[in-house]
């Protein structure tokens, strides 16, 4: 038994090398690579990343290569198949037929003739391009800011830079207006913050810095009260009003820094005299002028009383 086993792998070994010795016409599926791409031009399409080839070899040449091409791919070097002729055009599409390649991709698969490339899937290759571009973008910081008790943000919040610049196509630059940062939280603040923020990476998109810093003004805050005249706007020129009370309590946060800046002549409060033709007892208080550095500000009493005189 074990004689007649020895004998058929004998005549097995010997079928097998006798057909690996003859001519076929086969297909084979070759992973590909493409190499020295036009270096002014950026590639916008998806190119195929296998070639069906049509071969026509001896059986051991198309065994060898088969093994091969699962650890090696098909250099497609662009540039010399092409003659240089996308990067020396101002085209941005071009479209080859396969049959162009042929002859060099036979001899990059045997430099013996060993293989003869009889077609080639797809029969066209299609390169389509985009211009490259450059443009400066605005940077917007994404922040939470936990503040302590009696802190408050004094100011807008800013990076630096402010702007970046942005390479890619000329297309996505066209439709990329801000580049937010990517969010980052603060806790427990109670002084000034100046620290790096990464960016987002943004797909075909080269920023030419990958952090900025994000400044944020914090200081802390304290409570003031001003009494502060009402005026009544739209009042006829014919007509006497009076108002209970003439003057009211404004109540506000103020930094420290700006707290000796603060002057009543920098608030205006008003009531309405078509509240009083709509027939309304009391007059909404409306604050529609202060300092932008004031927070939480708050009108004591938000509605009034008042008298026509005659």
């Amino acid at each position: 038994m074990g004689s007649f086993l020895v004998c058929v792998i004998i005549a097995s070994g010997f079928w097998f090398l006798n057909a690996l010795n003859k001519t076929y016409t086969v297909k084979m599926l070759v992973p590909v690579t493409y190499t020295n791409m036009p270096n002014n031009k950026i590639l916008a399409n998806k190119l195929p990343d296998k070639f069906e080839l049509t071969i026509k070899a001896h059986g051991f040449h198309i065994l060898k290569h088969k093994i091969a091409y699962l650890f090696y791919p098909l250099e497609f070097n662009v540039k010399e198949m092409t003659d240089n002729r996308m990067n020396i055009s101002k085209r941005t599409n071009f479209i080859y037929p396969a049959r162009q390649f042929i002859t060099e991709l036979s001899s990059q698969l045997s430099n013996e003739n060993e293989m003869e490339i009889l077609k080639m899937k797809p029969d066209t290759l299609t390169f389509k391009f985009d211009k490259l571009g450059q443009k400066w973008v605005k940077v917007k910081p994404l922040v939470t800011v936990d503040l302590e008790k009696q802190y408050q943000i004094s100011g807008e919040i800013t990076t630096s830079p402010d702007s970046i610049l942005a390479n890619g196509p000329q297309s996505v630059l066209d439709t990329l207006e801000v580049v937010t940062t990517n969010l980052k939280r603060f806790n427990a603040v109670a002084q000034p913050v100046k620290e790096s923020v990464s960016l987002p990476k943004i797909n075909e998109v080269i920023l030419d810095t990958t952090n900025v810093t994000v400044n944020i003004p914090v200081e802390e805050y304290t409570e003031e009260q001003l009494s502060i005249p009402v005026m009544l706007k739209d009042q006829p020129s014919d007509v006497i009003v009076k108002l209970f009370p003439e003057k009211v309590k404004l109540t506000f946060q103020v930094g420290l820094s700006r707290f000796h800046d603060i002057d009543p002549e920098d608030f205006r409060l008003s009531v309405s005299y078509k509240d009083i033709q709509q027939g309304k007892q009391r007059l909404k208080v409306n604050v529609e002028l202060f300092p932008s550095y004031l927070y939480d500000l708050k009108v004591t009493p938000e509605e009034i009383e008042y008298l026509i005189q005659h």
